[in-house]
């Protein structure tokens, strides 16, 4: 047993080394766009671009899922049969819908929308264009329901609705929820009167003048793909969704269908630049806009809030991806970031990479390296969905490429919390099992005030950097010491706010509002105390040290040893370099056994 002379003495033992020296890998899957999916029977789904699925139990080891079923048709005799891609778009299953006629709702002929005509029309096929879909269990109508992007050429994209009674399909086509790319030509298979726009906005004889914008379609309106659905704190269903071009929009559903409630009006409205931030057909603007990026729209209510996060940039792993999050009281808006400013833009701007303008969004993290055993950097991390689980703790999901030379790309799961201004921070390491709570974090903290000095490694995640490069967040080494100061590579001050887990932490003049949690160390076993918080600039900074028993397990471990023979035995002699704030001790000693099986003590103390 080693024994360390700390305000309270601590041991480990030759059993809990074992377990905290254990190397941990997660079963791994690739994933894009991942939308998660909380089945509420212990198993957790990801659908994807591409009509990629991958499934768990635990949040940490993910396994492919078979997705050659995932489409259905309507046979002769009425019964659901595997289907084709290729064939699944054309014919809907949805026959009557209840629409506003002179402020009446009444019940009309839903007609038939070949979803694949629209997408397909100028010359983009469905195959690799069917992207984020977006699965959520359907209350009312008792089935799996996925929203899914057909996404064509010229904006000529449409959202479609499919149903399952299983998770895994098949999925049959009910309907058109939107499209978008609108087109007053001659080309039959795209004419406006091939869509559901009448149904909304009455019988029109000509295409209205705001959306005859034909090749000028995404300086005005949005591309129609990345839904997201969800429950409102009512209860009531919504889709966000759109990408760069006009914006993020949002448009209330009818629960009983899971399609657009066409009894919901929305009145037009433009900014002064002839910008829709309202309208009867596409809802309500609620971010972007003016061609700035901004895709993967997600929508989760956490705490008392809603929260919007969206992904700027290009997806590639030079090309600046990267997550940004607003919130709001109300999910129809507006949602704004910590700086105050709006996630719906005015005019152009160039919002990531080095010539970011404003910095708009809260920077949930940007491209890291060496953080802990870190070998190669994340970057391009995107295109993210969240949930909250039935114990409370919140979740961030996204895929992520790295700095190696090529796009391959995985899947992460990192805890969420919310610091004590009600903004969200990101667990540096990955999700592996951890209980915490946001309801546990205001009440009470894991370490005692006593615990919480040491030397950290702390990064610095921030705006502008030069993706081209592979440029990285700063990693600073510091420490935190016992009178709140902090000292190293930057200055500062740290505090715990009494009776919680909340705490500031001052580095370089900026303050990162955050919270200290207990995690585990990525790839390894060994425990840490770390630290997430964001600045009222919207910047994110972690921070990290290994818990005592995890020093000195890895220090032990990593310790070099040779044979020393005398006239009475033979035995090993041990050297150690400290890590992670363990230093030479005689107060603490750990036993080995040598070749003459005499025990050998080794001493060592952490900090």
């Amino acid at each position: 047993m080693l024994s360390l002379p700390m305000q309270a003495q601590t041991a480990v033992t030759a059993a809990e080394m074992a377990q905290l020296s254990r190397n941990k890998s997660h079963s791994r899957v690739s994933v894009h766009d991942p939308s998660i999916v909380d089945t509420g029977t212990g198993s957790y789904y990801i659908f994807g671009s591409h009509n990629a699925i991958a499934r768990t139990t635990d949040l940490m080891n993910w396994s492919g899922v078979n997705n050659s079923g995932l489409f259905g048709v309507v046979n002769s005799s009425g019964k659901v049969v595997t289907a084709s891609f290729e064939d699944a778009f054309v014919t809907n299953q949805t026959k009557k819908v209840t629409v506003l006629k002179n402020g009446v709702e009444t019940e009309v002929t839903f007609g038939n929308f070949d979803a694949k005509a629209w997408m397909t029309a100028h010359g983009t096929t469905v195959a690799g264009m069917m992207w984020a879909p977006d699965v959520i269990w359907n209350k009312d109508m008792k089935k799996w329901c996925q929203y899914l992007s057909l996404n064509g050429d010229y904006w000529s994209s449409v959202i479609v609705l499919l149903t399952a009674d299983n998770i895994e399909g098949p999925y049959v086509y009910q309907g058109p929820v939107t499209y978008s790319g609108f087109y007053n030509g001659t080309d039959a298979s795209i004419n406006w009167k091939k869509t559901d726009l009448e149904l909304v906005i009455g019988t029109q004889s000509s295409l209205p003048a705001r959306y005859n914008r034909d090749r000028r379609w995404g300086d005005y309106w949005p591309n129609n793909i990345d839904p997201c659905v969800l429950y409102d704190e009512e209860g009531q269903l919504w889709m966000s969704y759109g990408s760069w071009s006009g914006g993020i929009w949002l448009i209330k559903l009818n629960n009983k269908n899971g399609l657009r409630d066409y009894t919901t009006t929305y009145s037009y409205k433009a900014d002064g630049n002839d910008r829709a931030t309202s309208d009867p057909y596409y809802g309500i603007r609620i971010a972007g806009g003016y061609y700035s990026s901004g895709e993967g729209s997600y929508i989760q209510h956490i705490g008392k809030h809603y929260y919007l996060f969206m992904t700027n940039g290009g997806l590639s792993a030079k090309e600046g991806y990267v997550m940004r999050s607003f919130r709001s009281e109300k999910i129809e808006g507006p949602y704004v970031d910590a700086k105050g400013q709006t996630a719906i833009y005015n005019r152009y701007e160039m919002n990531y990479g080095t010539n970011d303008a404003s910095m708009r969004g809260n920077l949930l993290m940007s491209a890291f390296n060496g953080l802990a055993f870190q070998t190669v950097a994340e970057v391009a991390q995107g295109h993210n969905s969240a949930f909250v689980d039935s114990k409370g703790r919140s979740f961030l999901i996204y895929h992520t490429r790295f700095n190696t030379g090529n796009e391959g790309f995985q899947n992460r799961v990192h805890q969420m919390f919310l610091n004590q201004h009600g903004w969200l921070c990101v667990a540096p390491f990955e999700f592996d099992g951890e209980t915490l709570t946001d309801d546990s974090i205001a009440t009470g903290c894991k370490y005692s005030k006593d615990e919480i000095p040491g030397d950290y490694q702390f990064v610095l995640h921030k705006y502008k950097l030069n993706n081209e490069q592979f440029e990285c967040a700063d990693v600073v080494n510091v420490t935190l010491n016992e009178n709140g100061t902090i000292t190293g590579d930057r200055t500062g001050a740290w505090s715990l706010i009494e009776g919680t887990g909340y705490a500031n932490v001052k580095i370089g003049g900026v303050t990162y509002f955050g919270v200290i949690c207990q995690q585990t160390v990525d790839g390894r076993n060994y425990r840490a105390i770390a630290f997430t918080g964001l600045a009222t600039t919207g910047v994110t900074a972690w921070g990290w040290k290994m818990e005592p028993q995890s020093a000195i397990t890895y220090t032990v471990k990593n310790a070099t040893a040779h044979v020393k023979s005398g006239a009475a035995n033979t035995h090993l002699d041990f050297n150690y370099t400290n890590y992670y704030g363990t230093t030479d001790s005689h107060d603490g000693f750990v036993g080995f056994v040598g070749t003459n099986g005499h025990q050998q003590r080794g001493q060592i103390q952490s900090c």
